[in-house]
């Protein structure tokens, strides 16, 4: 766990103080897709989960996922989960602004989160990808997997490992959407040598490795796939 530790406290700067208040300006121009990505979640969710269901939001962020499941949803309880406390402490402002108050907020790993009833669910959406190593993002999955009960979801969404001409066209699309064109070089610099990313075939591997069934994909775009896949 000590990669998963030093490459999750370097990113803390991107995530925190400034980064934090920018966050959701910038990542809606550079995820494709970004608000279907949390609607299609969350209609996975409702159809999949009961009433007083609890889920497991591992990087919570400023609280995307947590705002579309919890207003459709107030018997759910909800754990959110996150390395930046500024990334947690704008996603609590933002719940308690919608009256959403059924969050208990957590600053720290998924290997820190103290040991209780396995969750019915667990959310993780644009996260793996910063981690380096199949090892340990294989520790990282295994970490969720002791927290999911036997046969609930776990919902993955990635940067994905792609050709020359799609990440020049995440670029396209992230200039489309408001990115200055001036910056699409270092764009295209950081979607090459600051995302650590997996072939989908590895995907499916480690996670049948790290205790859940084969994937299935749900959303899809551009470089970024999400899949659905069962706790064994």
């Amino acid at each position: 766990m000590e990669g998963v530790q030093n490459r999750m406290e370097s990113d803390m700067d991107r995530f925190g103080a400034q980064g934090a208040t920018e966050y959701d300006a910038r990542i809606s121009t550079l995820v494709p897709g970004y608000t279907v990505l949390h609607e299609v979640s969350a209609a996975v969710l409702h159809a999949r989960l009961p009433e007083h269901a609890r889920v497991l939001v591992v990087g919570a962020g400023t609280g995307a996922e947590i705002l579309a499941l919890a207003q459709k949803r107030p018997d759910w309880r909800f754990t959110a989960l996150d390395t930046s406390a500024d990334m947690l402490a704008m996603a609590s402002q933002k719940c308690a602004a919608k009256g959403i108050h059924q969050v208990d907020f957590f600053h720290g790993l998924v290997a820190d989160l103290p040991m209780s009833e396995p969750y019915d669910a667990v959310l993780c959406l644009l996260v793996m990808h910063f981690i380096s190593g199949v090892r340990e993002k294989q520790a990282f999955l295994c970490s969720i997997a002791r927290h999911t009960k036997m046969g609930a979801p776990l919902l993955l969404c990635d940067l994905m490992q792609g050709d020359d001409t799609e990440r020049a066209a995440m670029a396209e699309y992230a200039v489309a959407h408001g990115l200055p064109e001036q910056f699409t070089a270092a764009l295209k610099q950081r979607l090459s040598h600051e995302f650590f990313v997996l072939t989908e075939l590895e995907w499916v591997d480690l996670a049948t490795q790290s205790g859940f069934r084969q994937p299935l994909s749900y959303f899809r775009a551009l470089g970024f796939a999400a899949y659905i896949c069962l706790r064994t």
